[in-house]
């Protein structure tokens, strides 16, 4: 679809609504009226700004987070937690991470291809895309993108007094002290030999475990606001899951920050990857979070959505 069909598109949407131009126009230009401007009006990104400067709207969250992550280079609460993670017990857990996967009813991945093109090629061939075909994408298709986005390929010593042969798991993205926080929910909607519904990628043993009792799948247009993609035709979605104590323990209100980062590392290795094997994939801001969150069986509190990519073959 063109960026002109999608002008359209918007625009027949507020010709069926038109309350919603009045409303976003009076969230815009009021923000100040009342005290509870906040919750009784829309917090259109530019209201949000401006909030930081006016007395009777609450303030922009993402300025609070990044004046308080890190307060100084001196922050004793950061060392004291960081050190704590020196000790055996915390090694031991991050050695033995494998164990929090499950593999009762896991399904097995078959081994990921090895990508030959070159990185400068790959890198500057790798584009967005919208027009998704409907085809069917293989189950090695999805099994390369999902081990060169967070796949193990290596290991790190760590012994200690309790295990000399203790070793941590290296992943192909990194990750703020190699703790690794991020979840990647996988929507199956066309693949080969794989039941439609939603699972979650276990690294360790390169499987998928099933998030539903009986597999079934999701309607992404109950969980996606866009116009300009036909979500039908999608292979299937990854969703990054924030799982917030796995490094916040360590690391404070700079465990998100972390975490966002190693968000960036993943999303660009599957990016790549995706480019390799001809795919194409888009990123969407535009998910309903909460409903997410619930369809998937993350509870929103401890367990955050902050991220999705549609992925799929495209229209030849």
């Amino acid at each position: 679809m063109s960026l002109k069909d999608s002008q359209e598109a918007v625009s027949e949407y507020l010709n069926q609504n038109a309350h919603l131009s009045s409303v976003a126009g009076f969230g815009q230009q009021h923000t100040s009226v009342s005290s509870h401007s906040a919750t009784t009006v829309v917090r259109a990104p530019e209201a949000v700004v401006r909030g930081r400067w006016s007395p009777v709207v609450e303030g922009f969250v993402g300025e609070e987070l990044l004046l308080n992550h890190r307060r100084s280079g001196r922050d004793l609460g950061m060392q004291l937690g960081v050190s704590r993670y020196l000790g055996h017990d915390a090694v031991l857990s991050s050695a033995h991470s494998d164990l929090r996967e499950r593999l009762d009813g896991a399904v097995a991945l078959p081994a990921h291809r090895r990508l030959k093109s070159g990185l400068t090629s790959t890198v500057v061939a790798r584009r967005s895309g919208r027009g998704f075909s409907g085809k069917a994408a293989s189950l090695d298709e999805l099994a390369t993108v999902l081990w060169h986005g967070q796949g193990v390929s290596g290991s790190l010593s760590v012994p200690t007094a309790q295990d000399a042969d203790a070793t941590i798991a290296l992943r192909n993205a990194p990750s703020g002290g190699g703790l690794y926080p991020i979840r990647l929910a996988v929507l199956v909607q066309n693949v080969k030999s794989l039941a439609p519904g939603a699972y979650e990628y276990q690294p360790h043993s390169h499987t998928l475990h099933p998030l539903q009792r009986t597999p079934s799948r999701i309607d992404l247009t109950k969980q996606l606001l866009t116009v300009d993609i036909d979500l039908d035709k999608v292979a299937f979605a990854l969703v990054y899951v924030y799982d917030m104590y796995v490094n916040s323990q360590k690391y404070g209100d700079s465990g998100l920050v972390f975490a966002l980062i190693e968000v960036g590392g993943i999303s660009q290795n599957i990016h790549l990857a995706r480019t390799e094997l001809g795919l194409i994939a888009c990123d969407q801001g535009g998910y309903d979070k909460h409903t997410l969150e619930k369809t998937l069986g993350y509870d929103g509190t401890s367990r955050h959505v902050v991220h999705f990519t549609l992925v799929g073959h495209g229209e030849v």
